[in-house]
């Protein structure tokens, strides 16, 4: 009945979205949040649990119950951004947006070799890379399928809108390299556990987590920087913020520069988190996978092979 349900629901949300004001999104998103947080008890208990993980021994319960009721009314407030996006001008968009660190960007694109965004699903990750696309940047975001066919096109059709194009992350990586040589930029968020992809255990708030090694391979292969870019909602505006590009050493051994590389972006992901712990995900099973028992922190590397493409 859901997947029946849900394609049909979303053009009348749609339509009802993009006659909100700033301050009616808000309001909205907050009502439709406390909504989702009280009957949506699966992903409820999992944000309970992971924010006690990570926090237990600093917060009470009313403070980790309070984080996980405005992790729900952050994701609602992101769909119906979402699906306002096209129905803003450019002054409407910006106007929304402060950035800082926006010249390794176009130092980036100077060079051009394009660029490796990294971030979180934190803040309204959809912001960023429109943002990106509307300064100019041929942006594209690796992203996985929506099980739901009809949701999954409507979001494609956002990013297009936007000016985001979306590659599919079962694609060859030769693809994505292919973007890369053009000077284009991917957009890559490499904070979920993603068994079926390649990826490695590296630590995360004190536990291991497997973490996708993507983006350390990107840069191997074709020489681009990995620039990691964050998204956080502030009220109704946000602030987007890039850091210094990091260079794969592609002389060093290359299982120990991959583990350097997805330890610098896990740790800088799980900074963003700590300072906005309400603006993450804690409702992904991110510790799902667990190292082999022989290890406790497993060294093995799961590596996609790119072939020629170096």
């Amino acid at each position: 009945m859901r997947r029946s349900f849900y394609p049909l629901a979303i053009g009348p949300i749609e339509a009802w979205a993009k006659t909100l004001s700033d301050r009616d999104c808000e309001v909205w998103a907050n009502r439709l949040g406390r909504l989702a947080y009280r009957f949506q008890a699966r992903a409820r208990d999992r944000a309970h649990t992971h924010l006690h993980r990570a926090f237990g021994q600093l917060w009470s319960s009313q403070q980790i119950e309070s984080i996980a009721r405005r992790v729900f009314q952050n994701l609602a407030f992101n769909f119906l951004e979402c699906l306002r996006f096209d129905s803003m001008d450019d002054r409407q968009f910006f106007g929304k947006i402060e950035v800082q660190g926006w010249e390794h960007m176009e130092a980036a694109q100077r060079a051009g070799r394009g660029g490796i965004f990294v971030t979180g699903h934190i803040g309204n990750w959809e912001l960023a890379a429109a943002y990106a696309a509307k300064r100019g940047y041929a942006v594209n975001v690796v992203a996985k399928r929506i099980y739901l066919g009809a949701l999954n096109q409507k979001l494609v059709e956002m990013r297009e809108k936007m000016g985001v194009k979306t590659i599919y992350r079962d694609i060859s990586m030769r693809s994505m390299i292919r973007c890369l040589q053009k000077n284009e930029f991917l957009g890559i968020v490499p904070d979920q556990d993603v068994r079926r992809i390649g990826g490695i255990f590296v630590e995360f708030f004190g536990r291991p987590a497997y973490t996708p090694i993507g983006p350390a391979l990107l840069a191997l292969a074709s020489g681009a920087p990995i620039i990691i870019v964050r998204d956080i909602r502030m009220g109704q505006r946000h602030l987007v913020t890039a850091d210094p590009p990091i260079y794969a050493d592609r002389k060093a051994p290359r299982e120990e520069e991959v583990r350097r590389l997805v330890t610098h972006y896990t740790k800088r992901l799980e900074e963003f988190i700590r300072e906005y712990p309400d603006q993450w995900v804690w409702t992904h099973r991110r510790w799902k996978t667990q190292p082999p028992p022989e290890t406790e922190s497993s060294k093995a590397f799961t590596f996609v092979d790119i072939g020629d493409a170096t």
